[in-house]
């Protein structure tokens, strides 16, 4: 089979990950990194044994080579790098958001169909293998009709008013900042699942913490500069936002996420209440699918690629018993999308199950629908 070049533009944390399960999937390359940063481009090249390195996304979208563009840089410019890619004939493979607004994200949906680009969005969690399984579950009538659901995506590294990222600063991320970068993954996760659209948003987005110490050397994402020389800054966006949502079968829900809740890493759950039974995934404990009854004992479902259902059993690659990871959900991901890029290559038929471009704007009117109802105290339409 012949080898799929890639390129990758942004080589900070999310950009590694990309690059570590890229080695993992066959018939792939990465040929090509780019950064704005020389420094992180350089080190990424040097460790992964990446031939070409350029000091910005043009520079990599020009290269001949490169059939696919995976999109890691931050929020500001998605939709200026995955626009170009697309109108350079290249697939795509983007973090979220897309864009900074459903407009922008709107037109790269367009775009992307009118140029038969094959495109991806990385929400990565719904490639747990027990959440294939559960959604899986409800498709097959198990769960009944969705009545309600809940959950919440917890974190603290904004808990120090010493925390800052360039996620708080509106030229970088847009009008949003904890409801657009975990609240997408939740709302991604409650509609992949439930296999039902979210068409109504009630919202508050609030900030816990109002003045913040930005370090003058630079914004880091995820890090703590207690040491450094900084500024106190007025941080217009969010760190928590609370939302009821109502689902197109008239299911209502509601979700809490927060940047600065002490201890809280990466605690992200969901629980789906069915007219049969019930179902709740805990990413801290990923492996494990919680089944609640009414008449008779609750289950724990575990994964595994000998019981799992026949369409999500591949998701589940180590033996049963022997817990998947983060890395691997983002593997699972990546493994479907280039097992579609080959066959679209080649002009076989393939299945594009995995979130694209259409998904990506869905997660966008959400979001902007959420800003538009904290702003204005009433229920938004998606």
């Amino acid at each position: 089979m012949k080898i799929i070049k890639v390129g990758l533009v942004g080589a900070g944390y999310i950009g590694m990950v990309h690059l570590e399960m890229l080695r993992r999937i066959p018939d792939v390359e990465v040929v090509a990194v780019a950064d704005s940063n020389p420094d992180l481009a350089r080190r990424a090249a040097e460790k992964m044994g990446i031939p070409r390195v350029y000091g910005d996304a043009d520079a990599l979208l020009s290269d001949p080579e490169v059939e696919i563009v995976h999109d890691c840089a931050p929020n500001h410019v998605h939709f200026d790098i995955n626009r170009k890619a697309i109108l350079a004939g290249k697939g795509v493979l983007s973090e979220k958001p897309l864009s900074l607004n459903a407009g922008e994200s709107g037109e790269l949906v367009r775009l992307a169909a009118k140029q038969d680009t094959l495109t991806a969005i990385d929400f990565c969690y719904r490639y747990y293998p027990v959440v294939q399984e559960a959604a899986a579950r409800v498709r097959r009538g198990d769960l009944g009709e969705v009545r309600a659901f809940v959950g919440h995506f917890l974190q603290d590294w904004l808990f120090y008013d010493t925390d800052y990222s360039w996620r708080l600063d509106p030229a970088f991320a847009g009008r949003a900042n904890v409801v657009a970068d975990l609240g997408s993954h939740w709302c991604d996760l409650v509609q992949f699942v439930t296999g039902q659209k979210i068409v109504e948003v009630m919202s508050e987005l609030h900030t816990c913490v109002p003045v913040r110490k930005k370090p003058k050397d630079g914004p880091l994402s995820f890090s703590a500069r207690r040491d450094a020389e900084s500024e106190d800054v007025r941080i217009e966006l969010d760190d928590y936002a609370a939302l009821f949502l109502r689902l197109e079968n008239g299911a209502r829900g509601n979700f809490t996420t927060c940047q600065v809740c002490a201890g809280r890493k990466v605690d992200l759950e969901l629980q789906v209440f069915g007219s049969k039974e019930s179902y709740a995934w805990s990413h801290v404990h990923p492996n494990a699918l919680w089944i609640g009854h009414r008449d008779r004992g609750n289950e724990v479902f575990y994964e595994s690629s000998a019981l799992q259902t026949k369409e999500t059993a591949r998701y589940a690659a180590l033996p049963t018993g022997h817990p998947m990871g983060y890395h691997d959900a983002v593997y699972n991901l990546f493994r479907d999308f280039y097992e579609a890029a080959s066959a679209k290559r080649e002009g076989r038929p393939y299945a594009a199950a995995f979130p694209d471009f259409r998904t990506g704007h869905e997660e966008m009117r959400i979001i902007d629908a959420a800003v538009e109802s904290s702003r204005d105290g009433r229920w938004v339409r998606v």
